[in-house]
C-alpha cells in the first residue's frame, strides 16, 4: 500500500463567496456554484499521491437574518454530505 500525503484545505469563506459573486456579475453562469460541494471541489486539486483529510471553512455570520439562514443551509448541507471531512 502506498503512502499518501494527507491534505487539509483552509478556506476563507467570506472571500471565496464574494469572489464567486463578483465573477457572477460578469459571467452569470458562476451563480450555480453558490451551492457547491466544497469537499468534492477541493478534492479535484489533489495530486495522485495525496488524500483529502478535511476542508476547514472559516466565515462570519451575516447580520441579515435571511442571508444568515441561507449561509447556515449551505454549511449544513456540506456537513451532511461530507461528515467530519467538512468543518
Amino acid at each position: 500500500m502506498e503512502n499518501k500525503k494527507r491534505v487539509t484545505f483552509y478556506i476563507d469563506g467570506f472571500n471565496f463567496y464574494y469572489g464567486l459573486r463578483r465573477t457572477k456579475q460578469s459571467e452569470p453562469i458562476w451563480k450555480r456554484y453558490y451551492w457547491l460541494d466544497i469537499v468534492k471541489f477541493f478534492e479535484s486539486f489533489l495530486g495522485k499521491d495525496q488524500i483529502l483529510e478535511k476542508v476547514i471553512y472559516f466565515t462570519a455570520s451575516p447580520l441579515n437574518p435571511q442571508k444568515s439562514s441561507r449561509q447556515s443551509a449551505f454549511l449544513n448541507a456540506n456537513k451532511f454530505l461530507n461528515g467530519n471531512r467538512f468543518e
